[in-house]
This record gives structure tokens, sequence and C-alpha cells, in this order.
């Protein structure tokens, strides 16, 4: 835990300066002690270090399976308490969720290649309907001209964290294909809400 709050100072700091960090709309997250899904778009790796400069309490970030298994990341990862995320919703991501922390998700998996925003994945929009939790879309505006994909080099672009309102979504379905479907059409909805927020 000091490890994320140490770079919420530090990576903050630089932020605040160098890529001029300005965030839209903290008032519209939820209270304290209601867990809820934090969903935002991925186009660079700068990515979870501004949500965390950008979001004053802690995020617990649901991580792709590979990254735990790199040693250059595993321990970070541990120590900040990030989940790892597989081919199946992981029970501690229920957990986190039902004691009332807040889950970093990036919907669309992996980061863009162009900056584009991509297809959203159903887990998403799963743990929502299964926990009664909301999700909040987030935009990362920026991020992916200060550091795409296709670089290894930092460039001093603007960035601008842009919050939306909360989305509730059903938690009463029937079949088992119903909840899919259900869960793919709230996937969209959510990509929809934050490419609105992209869009300024």
């Amino acid at each position: 835990m000091i490890l994320y709050w140490l770079t919420r100072v530090l990576f903050g700091a630089f932020a605040r300066i160098f890529l001029r960090l300005k965030v839209e709309g903290l008032e519209k997250l939820p209270q304290k002690g209601r867990g809820f899904i934090l969903a935002s778009n991925h186009a660079s790796s700068l990515d979870p270090f501004v949500l965390i400069a950008a979001i004053p309490r802690y995020l617990r970030w649901t991580v792709i399976y590979e990254y735990f298994d790199q040693w250059c990341f595993k321990w970070m990862l541990r120590k900040m308490r990030f989940i790892r995320l597989g081919k199946s919703l992981p029970k501690e991501a229920f957990r986190a969720l039902r004691q009332g922390e807040i889950l970093g998700i990036f919907p669309e998996g992996r980061r863009s290649w162009d900056g584009n925003l991509g297809q959203g994945r159903p887990g998403m929009a799963a743990l929502a309907r299964r926990t009664g939790c909301p999700v909040v879309p987030l935009a990362i505006a920026g991020s992916y001209q200060a550091l795409p994909r296709i670089r290894k080099r930092l460039r001093l672009r603007p960035i601008t964290v842009r919050i939306g309102k909360p989305l509730f979504f059903s938690t009463a379905v029937g079949k088992k294909e119903d909840s899919q479907d259900l869960d793919e059409q709230n996937a969209r909805q959510v990509m929809a809400a934050i490419r609105e927020l992209l869009e300024g």
C-alpha cells in the first residue's frame, strides 16, 4: 500500500507539472463505502499511473495475468494488491466490490494500437450485474499522444481525465443465454459513455 501512495504522490506531481494533468467530474464518484467499477479506455501504458494520480481514493486494478508472470512487474503488482485477471472472473474481484472497494478495469483488455476506442469485453458488465455495483465510465484524453503503444519515448502532451455519471444495471435475468446477451449490451452502453466523454 505504501508503494501505491508513493506512486500517486510522485507520478501525480510529475503529471501535473509536465503533462498538465486535469481531472473533471470527481464529484460524480459514488460515496465512500460503496464498491463500484471504474471503467476506462486504454491507449497508453501511462493510463494506470494517470488514474492512480487522478483518483484520490485507492484503486484495485485488474491486471492481465501475463504481467503477473513477468519478474519486473510481479513484485510491484502484488505489493499494490492488484488483481490477477485470467480467463474467468477472479473471486478476489467480487470480494473487493462487496467490501466497498473500487475496482479499476480497462474493458478493452489491452492497449489500443491506434488510440481509437475498441470493443468492451462483457466481463466488466458481468461483475456489475452479479454484485449489483455501478460502473463509472471514465475517459483519458491525451495519453495516446504522450506515449502511444508504438513508441518508447514519452512526449510531454496534456492529459485530461473525464469522469462520467455512474451506470446502474439490472441484476435480474432469466436463462444463462439471457445474462450473456445482457452483459454484452451493458458493455456496449459503458463503451458508448466512454466514447462520449472522449469527444468532450
